[in-house]
């Protein structure tokens, strides 16, 4: 026998309200709206409509979506739709992956001022890799690359990071590899990473 999946909005809906009730004084008026909605997707609550065959008589009744962004049923073929885009802005050449890491109890602090430590984090990790790879003795290349914030780890805890991909190539030839790795070394990222607000880097 095939076992049911289960989805989040089936814990929403049994747990939902003593989530919220329990947890309100830390939630966010956003986060408060996400939970609402995911937990009403596709029920009666937010009305719906009938398919009737016109041979049969059959009838099946759709609910309506709730449409919000987070919610893991709705907007896939928006989510589709942007995976196709920043594909089509990738460049033709290799990339690099580095990760940097906010401290636990900087991360800590993130739950109530957002914009602030991840805007600090963005900065960190972008200058980081821009003051190493312009240092002739390091890389003496301006190098670009792409970041994607992260603020959950696997375990779905708190985990907030940055991955960035520098690319393989600078401004004027292509990156010996044995350079690059030379730049993107945790050693050296970390020796730089302390002269500017505090991040722990990875490299992959």
């Amino acid at each position: 026998m095939e076992r049911q999946k289960l989805e989040v909005a089936d814990i929403l809906r049994r747990y939902g309200e003593a989530y919220r009730r329990t947890y309100r004084a830390w939630l966010s008026g956003a986060q408060l709206r996400v939970t609402n909605a995911n937990q009403i997707c596709r029920t009666a609550a937010l009305g719906g409509h009938v398919e009737k065959c016109d041979e049969c008589g059959q009838q099946r009744i759709w609910y309506n979506s709730c449409r919000n962004r987070h919610c893991g049923k709705c907007q896939s073929l928006a989510r589709a739709q942007w995976i196709q885009d920043r594909q089509s802005e990738l460049l033709d050449t290799s990339y690099f992956h580095v990760v940097f890491t906010l401290p636990e109890q900087i991360a800590a602090i993130a739950f109530f001022n957002k914009r602030v430590v991840y805007g600090i984090l963005f900065r960190a990790a972008a200058e980081t890799l821009r003051i190493i790879a312009t240092d002739p003795t390091h890389l003496g290349a301006e190098i670009g690359f792409f970041a994607v914030l992260h603020t959950w780890g696997q375990n779905l805890l708190h985990h907030s990071h940055v991955h960035l991909h520098p690319i393989g190539r600078s401004r004027r030839r292509d990156l010996p590899r044995r350079s690059a790795l030379d730049l993107l070394s945790i050693g050296i990222l970390s020796t730089c990473t302390r002269l500017v607000p505090p991040v722990s880097p990875v490299v992959s």
